[in-house]
C-alpha cells in the first residue's frame, strides 16, 4: 500500500512537472515574466535613488498614545512604512511628544526591528524632551533593541522582552508578573488573572501567524511600572498577520466576503470574544488554554484598570466590551492592560 502511494505520488509530479513545462513556453508566461523583472528593476533603481536623499522627516502626533489615539498613532507609522518601502530614509521626530504611553513604546520597538517595517531601509529618530515621556522612553528599554552611540538604562520594576520561540517561557511569565505584583501590591504573591493572561498571550501568538513565516514567532512584551503610581502595564504585541486575518469564517457568504475588500472585521468581534472564531493555523490544535475568550473573561476582574485588544482594523476595550473600527490597520495583534491595587 506505502509503495502505491509512493508510485501516484511521484506520476502526480511528474506530470505536474509536464504542465509547468508546458506552461512556461506560452507566450503569456512569457510576457509576464519579463513584466515581473521590469518591475524589480525599477523598484531598485527607485530605492537606490531614494537612498541617496536627504532622510524625510516624520513628525509624531503630540499625543504618542496608541490606546487612546489609536488612528493618528497608526497613520504614522503607515506613513513611515510606505516611505522605507521605496528605500527612502526616515527621521522619526518624536521630540514634540507631550503624551506618550507604553504601547507606543512596544510598538515601536517592535516595527524598528520588523523586516516588514523598515524593509532594510534606514530609520533614525529622537526622544521626547518633555519629561514624562522622556523618562518613560529612556527608562523602557528600548535603546537594548536598536543601534545607539549613547548608553541608557532600563529601569528596575521595567521589561521589555523580545520572543523568538514557540513556547511559552516560563521563565519570562514569571519575571513579568513579580514585576508588577511587587510594584502594585508591595509583594510577589502570584495572581492567577495576569499569570494566565501572559501565559494566553504567548500560547495564542502563533495562532495569529502569517502562514507563510511572515510573522511567525516574532512577539515582544513590555512590563512598565509607573514611578508615581501603583500602576504596572503590560503590552504584548505580536507582528503576524492579526486575529481577524488569520481567522476562519463559516459559511459559503462570509467566506466569500471575507476575501473582498468589502469585509467588516466588526463583525467578527463578538464571535472573537465569544470563542466561536478559529484560527485557520493547525498549530492551534496543540494550545492548551482557551486564548481569547479566556482573556476576555480575566479582564473583567479588578486588578485590571484597564484593558485593550487592537488587532487588524478593530480595537476592543475589554473592560466596557466597546469595539472601533480603526482607520488605518495594525498589522498584527497587540494587548494592553493595566494592573492596578484596589
Amino acid at each position: 500500500m506505502v509503495q502505491i502511494n509512493r508510485t501516484q505520488k511521484k506520476i502526480r509530479r511528474f506530470f505536474s512537472q509536464v504542465r509547468y513545462a508546458e506552461k512556461r513556453r506560452t507566450l503569456k508566461w512569457k510576457l509576464r515574466k519579463k513584466s515581473k523583472k521590469e518591475t524589480a528593476r525599477r523598484v531598485k533603481f527607485q530605492r537606490e535613488y531614494n537612498a541617496k536623499l536627504p532622510p524625510v522627516t516624520l513628525i509624531a502626533p503630540k499625543n504618542f498614545s496608541l490606546v487612546e489615539n489609536a488612528n493618528a498613532v497608526l497613520k504614522y507609522f503607515s506613513d513611515a512604512e510606505k516611505k522605507l518601502k521605496f528605500g527612502q530614509v526616515v527621521f522619526l521626530d518624536i521630540s514634540k511628544v507631550t503624551r506618550m504611553t507604553p504601547d507606543t513604546v512596544a510598538l515601536m520597538a517592535a516595527s524598528i526591528n520588523s523586516k516588514e517595517f523598515h524593509h532594510a531601509s534606514n530609520v533614525t529618530g529622537n526622544a521626547p524632551e518633555a519629561l514624562a515621556p522622556n523618562a518613560l522612553f529612556i527608562e523602557s528599554g528600548f535603546y537594548d533593541h536598536v543601534i545607539t552611540p549613547g548608553f541608557f538604562t532600563i529601569g528596575a520594576e521595567n521589561m521589555m522582552h523580545r520572543g523568538m520561540d514557540t513556547k511559552v517561557l516560563g521563565t519570562v511569565v514569571k519575571k513579568a508578573s513579580i514585576i508588577g505584583t511587587e510594584h502594585v501590591f508591595g509583594n510577589a504573591k502570584p495572581l492567577d488573572p495576569l499569570y494566565n493572561t501572559l501565559v494566553e498571550c504567548m500560547s495564542n501568538t502563533h495562532s495569529h501567524a502569517d502562514l507563510t513565516g511572515l510573522g511567525k514567532c516574532n512577539w515582544w512584551l513590555f512590563v512598565y511600572s509607573d514611578p508615581k503610581e501603583k500602576i504596572t502595564s503590560y503590552t504584548f504585541i505580536d507582528l503576524g498577520v492579526g486575529i481577524f486575518e488569520s481567522a476562519v469564517v463559516k459559511g459559503p457568504v462570509q467566506k466569500f466576503m471575507k476575501k473582498t475588500p468589502f469585509f467588516d472585521n466588526m463583525i467578527l468581534a463578538d464571535e472573537l470574544l465569544a470563542g466561536r472564531l478559529k484560527s485557520r493555523s493547525k498549530k492551534d490544535t496543540a494550545l492548551r488554554g482557551k486564548g481569547i475568550p479566556q482573556i476576555n473573561e480575566d479582564a473583567n476582574n479588578t486588578i485590571f484598570r484597564s484593558f485593550y485588544i487592537l488587532a487588524n482594523d478593530v480595537k476592543i476595550d475589554l473592560k466596557t466590551k466597546k469595539k472601533e473600527r480603526l482607520q488605518y490597520p495594525l498589522n498584527g495583534t497587540l494587548l494592553h492592560w493595566e494592573l492596578q491595587n484596589v
